[in-house]
């Protein structure tokens, strides 16, 4: 069992801020709201993932995310809720964001995001194992709460299929000189995120989609994670996904209907933490409004509305007319 660690003769809690997942492979506004608007459809996700499933008192982490366009698809507006439990400690993440859209040239775009979390972390003390109910941490009380409040900033580089981020999911770090009267507090450590990926036409009916993530929390170790995903017909994938630390997750799913997905990703354990664990299970559920197309992969076509207007396009000109010139 996991134990009652988070609060034995601290004053602050410094768990885990934001849980692993590896929805990202379908849904990219889960990795950064930047992604908010790079398809050109509104989505929706619901995502489970049950982590170290041998293991009592296992993290499981339920998620909802969602955004939609605001203004002529260059404003993009979503949010995510998530809800993190493991053994007595429980987490509710929530947050809005707003990205904005910028075309720089017809095939180069920059996603730029902005967004504010919320979290509410709560320790059942009345369920944990030797626990000293005169603590001073403690107070006699059965459940405690402790909240925070931090922003985050990220932008993204597209290039037809090429996309390069950077965000900053936590922008503003704790400081314990304003804690030293706190019994139990969560804070949020600053956070940053660096990610690279690419989709290959391998020919006619497969493609390949590459990932690259980094991710560097205070006071903690970076995290490295490489993925690779064959897509068939732009409906069927199947790929693996590689975590520094003994981490191998083998990812299958589809286009079931109609904008409708489902994706199923399974991890185990190489060694360290991970090893005999029993491995994790996380599946996402999602739908894309006003999806017709066949192929999942691409994004919606904007070039004909984005000629209009333009220097390339087709200007109608005044009417030209012919006039008579006489000679004095």
């Amino acid at each position: 069992m996991i134990t009652f660690v988070i609060l034995t003769g601290f004053k602050i809690s410094y768990a885990q801020q934001l849980p692993v997942s590896n929805q990202y492979l379908v849904n990219p506004y889960a990795l950064s709201p930047t992604f908010a608007g790079y398809t050109g459809y509104s989505e929706a996700f619901l995502n489970y993932r049950n982590d170290w499933a041998k293991i009592d008192g296992n993290p499981r982490t339920f998620s909802v995310t969602g955004h939609g366009n605001a203004y002529k698809e260059k404003m993009w507006v979503g949010g995510e809720i998530v809800i993190d439990k493991t053994d007595i400690l429980s987490l509710l993440k929530a947050n809005l964001s707003w990205t904005y859209k910028l075309q720089v040239e017809n095939d180069q775009f920059l996603y730029f995001g902005i967004w504010t979390t919320f979290y509410q972390a709560s320790v059942k003390t009345g369920n944990g194992i030797g626990i000293d109910p005169n603590d001073p941490i403690i107070q006699n009380a059965d459940k405690l709460n402790s909240s925070a409040v931090n922003a985050g900033f990220g932008m993204n580089y597209n290039w037809r299929k090429l996309n390069l981020g950077f965000s900053i999911p936590t922008l503003f770090g704790f400081n314990d000189e304003y804690e030293e009267n706190s019994s139990f507090k969560y804070k949020v450590q600053r956070q940053f995120q660096l990610h690279a990926s690419y989709m290959f036409d391998l020919d006619e009916e497969w493609k390949l989609q590459t990932y690259g993530v980094f991710r560097k929390t205070a006071n903690q170790p970076g995290t490295v994670e490489f993925s690779a995903m064959a897509i068939y017909q732009g409906r069927f994938w199947g790929g693996m996904l590689y975590r520094n630390g003994g981490a191998l997750a083998i990812n299958i799913g589809g286009h079931i209907y109609n904008g409708f997905v489902f994706n199923y990703s399974y991890e185990i354990g190489l060694g360290g933490i991970y090893k005999g664990s029993g491995g994790s299970h996380e599946i996402t559920i999602g739908y894309r409004f006003k999806f017709n197309d066949k192929n999942y992969f691409e994004s919606k076509d904007y070039s004909n509305k984005r000629r209009k207007g333009r220097r390339s396009g087709t200007l109608n000109y005044p009417e030209v007319q012919d006039f008579n010139y006489k000679s004095r």
